[in-house]
């Protein structure tokens, strides 16, 4: 301490606990040095690994048309093990999953590869899928069985034009195998069905939603797609052979959701959803029941078209109060509404438990249909037509006969989160050519419609 004209100033006396700070002349040149260097590397880790039951339709859940068998293979549940990993900057993401079904006839496996680095974002997948199905019985033979086997190679790249707005392209590289298994001398030498298609797909998605609570959102979401799919084959076994065929696909589609405000809590959800297929291959399209359904029941009595060939079949729902397959065809289309109501936390908001804080309150009202041909009122639609066979004479009677090609439900439901997963359960009336159904429950998984 010194004084100086009045003044009072302190001089900092070094200590071994706080040493000299000298000020680095700012002019000084600083030699750069290449060897001191260090480079960004790839660093990943772990980022989860979970084991959930799961039954939702993987990879687009298209299933392998086989006319020997009517019910379209729903997945039943399954335990999915699924692991993610991540590098330190989160530009790539590796994940990974195989699902096994409670029932043990079949297996799931997938790799995912995701490059985020830069603004197109682009995907790598692979997908193998195998499972056994029976077929209709035979007199005089042991019940036959089916095997499908389906390997699918996938890329997509993604391209945001803004923060809500994306153009999507991916290509699809599909192989299905179906053969007969050996249950007895006939089948002993089943031959194999393999079938490879090549698909592009470009889609148009816009998305300014917001997640208020779980299953509970604000704003719209929608998605446009226009899909070719070229079936060839490729011989390497006995000669190198390729042979493009003549199968042929396109499909073109349209998924739009708007989730509609009523209060703070509550929120009115409608969405329209259809899609149609053309060519010398089309999808078969089975209308009705849920998504996510845990006991599934297919309706019978409606058979598929038998004059069309088709490539693959899967389900358009949602459509409550029916079984599956309430109608089918080429093409469908369908309208939901639901209004979601967070019945408990109108009470209070400091709910700790998970099952009353997501409780929810629906009610609902579809309505949708799917046909084959140019519309669905059409005279050639299968559905109005049935033929009728006699039983000492070979003669067959074609009747045709009107049917209502529309059918609808509406009912209420519950929602609610049950030992980490979101469970859905609804009890539905269903209308069929203006008439009332049965009630039907409707046990589900999954959020959303």
């Amino acid at each position: 301490m010194e004084k100086d004209k009045g003044e009072l100033k302190l001089q900092r006396v070094p200590t071994e606990t706080s040493p000299v700070v000298v000020p680095e002349d700012k002019n000084k040149l600083v030699t750069f040095r290449p060897a001191r260097i260090v480079p960004y590397r790839l660093k990943f880790k772990t980022d989860y690994i979970t084991t959930t039951l799961d039954n939702s339709l993987l990879f687009g859940g298209l299933d392998s048309y086989a006319g020997q068998r009517q019910e379209f293979a729903y997945p039943p549940p399954g335990i999915l093990l699924k692991a993610n990993f991540k590098d330190l900057f989160e530009d790539y993401i590796v994940e990974g999953g195989v699902r096994l079904p409670t029932t043990f006839n079949g297996t799931e496996f997938f790799l995912l590869f995701d490059n985020k680095k830069g603004r197109l974002d682009k995907r790598f997948g692979v997908y193998r899928k195998s499972a056994r199905y029976n077929l209709q019985p035979v007199a005089n033979s042991p019940n036959p069985k089916l095997r499908e086997t389906s390997v699918i190679g996938y890329f997509e790249a993604r391209y945001p034009l803004d923060i809500f707005r994306s153009i999507r392209a991916s290509t699809t590289l599909r192989l299905d195998n179906q053969i007969l298994l050996s249950t007895d001398a006939i089948t002993l030498s089943a031959p194999v069905n393999p079938e490879q298609r090549l698909g592009l797909k470009v889609e148009y998605v816009f998305d300014n939603t917001l997640d208020v609570a779980i299953n509970i959102k604000n704003g719209t979401r929608y998605k446009v797609t226009a899909e070719l799919i070229k079936r060839f084959d490729v011989e390497l076994v006995d000669e190198f052979k390729v042979d493009l065929g003549t199968g042929f696909m396109t499909v073109l589609g349209i998924d739009a959701r708007h989730y509609q405000r009523l209060d703070k809590r509550s929120i009115l959800a409608v969405r329209l959803a259809a899609a149609t297929s053309f060519g010398s291959e089309k999808i078969l399209y089975t209308l009705g029941g849920v998504d996510g359904w845990l006991f599934p029941s297919f309706n019978t009595e409606i058979d598929y078209p038998s004059d069309e060939k088709f490539a693959y079949q899967t389900l358009a729902n949602n459509v409550r109060g029916f079984k599956s397959n309430i109608r089918n065809g080429s093409s469908y289309a369908l309208f939901n509404a639901e209004l979601r109501i967070p019945i408990v936390t109108y009470f209070s908001n400091s709910i700790r438990s998970s099952f009353f804080r997501n409780l929810q309150l629906t009610s609902f009202f579809d309505v949708g249909t799917a046909w084959q041909g140019l519309t669905p009122f059409s005279d050639e639609n299968p559905l109005n037509t049935t033929f009728i066979t006699g039983n000492n004479a070979p003669v067959q009677i074609k009747v045709n006969y009107f049917r209502d090609p529309v059918v609808a439900g509406y009912g209420f439901g519950v929602r609610s989160m049950l030992f980490g997963y979101f469970i859905r359960l609804d009890y539905g009336w269903g209308i069929e050519t203006r008439v009332v159904q049965d009630p039907r429950w409707h046990f589900s998984m999954g959020m959303d419609f």
